[in-house]
């Protein structure tokens, strides 16, 4: 059965990668929930999409350079970009948040930084803190990189573990069917963007089954409906409340 995965705490509904998004998601009922996590140099895991704070925030410059009160004092836009009362929270502050429901499962994109690099050190540190909020069971660390999800799969083997890939990212692995067959055995979730989904749909249906896929991320009603009726372990949205809606609709046809 597809689930919900809620991308970046519903960004299209809720400022993206906010605790009030995350509060704002619990009540849904929603199996998981995506966000992202960066390294500062002053050791905190911030939650943020992007190397650089320009897009989300009333700040510019790198992520990686903010200071604890810098962070804190940074201003989240909703969607439309408008600034809420939002400030870019720590991992440790929405872990405290998700852990307060019993189900809902935090799927953690461990970001690089603006060179490309992931941060030294992350992989620990974030297993740490699902750790210290007793989420180790019912979450899971993912990124882009095969290097760092082997890295998770060897210090936190408890964890469930996603790559992500795009039709860009295929193409430099050799191809979706090479990249598949490189991350067998690796990855409890493949999450593809559903462009590339959509484009070699045979050659992944043929390599792995849906239920170990995710389709991301799928906003449009006719998309997410099409998604819905092909199966996949996860259908990531930035609505996922139109999602639901769509799958209870389709129940009730």
């Amino acid at each position: 059965m597809t689930r919900i995965m809620a991308h970046r705490g519903a960004r299209d509904l809720w400022a993206e990668n906010s605790l009030a998004g995350f509060r704002k998601i619990l009540p849904y009922g929603f199996a998981a929930v995506e966000f992202d996590v960066h390294l500062t140099d002053a050791g905190e895991m911030a939650v943020i999409h992007d190397a650089a704070l320009d897009r989300t925030t009333d700040r510019s410059g790198p992520v990686r350079a903010l200071t604890p009160g810098e962070r804190r004092a940074a201003r989240l836009r909703g969607p439309g970009g408008a600034l809420t009362d939002q400030h870019i929270p720590t991992l440790d502050e929405v872990l405290d948040l998700l852990a307060r429901d019993p189900a809902i499962e935090p799927w953690v994109e461990l970001k690089s930084g603006a060179d490309g690099r992931p941060y030294p050190g992350l992989v620990a540190m974030a297993a740490a803190a699902l750790d210290r909020h007793g989420l180790t069971r019912r979450a899971a660390l993912h990124s882009f990189d095969i290097a760092v999800v082997r890295e998770i799969r060897d210090r936190a083997p408890g964890l469930k573990r996603l790559v992500s890939v795009d039709a860009g990212w295929a193409d430099r692995q050799g191809g979706i069917a090479a990249f598949l067959r490189q991350v067998e055995g690796l990855a409890d979730i493949v999450g593809i963007h559903h462009a590339l989904y959509e484009a070699e749909f045979d050659t992944i249906a043929a390599l792995r089954p849906p239920e170990g896929c995710s389709v991301w991320t799928v906003n449009d009603p006719g998309l997410i409906r099409r998604w819905i009726g092909r199966g996949p372990g996860f259908v990531v949205s930035d609505n996922p409340v139109l999602v639901q809606d769509l799958i209870t609709e389709g129940a009730a046809a």
